[in-house]
């Protein structure tokens, strides 16, 4: 039988997650609602002191390269209430399911900054790879633009060459 691996629950530990609606399709293609959302995004990374290194919000599922600032304030925590308060408030005006978003969410362990960089290479050439733009920095719901250092998005980041002192230092 497979077992789910146990999730990583420690100051440092860099998270790679992937949260999907329950039914695929484009839901999330309108400014107000993918704002919504990553606004959302934002204040419950903050609340739980979990950094962000890189996002894409696509049509349908969210990607998020995760770093736990502090030891018990989880990732598992902060994405049931993310999925929680963005099913109750952020209302896709053709989506006809009570939940939003599916029961589970994927969480990849990321050993280190090299492999974070891997990561953070997929989640950014996601819309790409979707045909949805034809260069990362041009797609609004992503961080590839503040890497590129053309605009800052609505969630704030912590840049992967920082990491290393995550452990010690819990702001932003």
């Amino acid at each position: 039988m497979l077992h789910r691996h146990e999730r990583l629950n420690f100051a440092g530990s860099i998270h790679f997650v992937t949260s999907v609606t329950r039914t695929r399709g484009s839901w999330f293609v309108s400014s107000a609602i993918c704002s919504e959302i990553l606004r959302i995004f934002k204040w419950n990374r903050s609340t739980y002191e979990i950094h962000c290194l890189g996002y894409v919000l696509m049509p349908d599922h969210l990607h998020a390269l995760l770093v736990q600032a502090t030891a018990g304030q989880s990732v598992s925590a902060l994405m049931r209430s993310f999925k929680s308060y963005t099913s109750r408030h952020c209302h896709v005006s053709a989506y006809s399911m009570a939940k939003l978003w599916r029961n589970y969410f994927d969480d990849v362990p990321v050993p280190g900054p090299d492999a974070a960089m891997t990561k953070l290479r997929y989640l950014h050439d996601n819309p790409m790879r979707r045909r949805l733009v034809s260069v990362a920095e041009e797609y609004p719901w992503s961080s590839a633009r503040d890497y590129a250092e053309l605009q800052q998005g609505i969630v704030s980041l912590t840049r992967i060459d920082a990491i290393a002192g995550l452990e010690t230092h819990n702001g932003e």
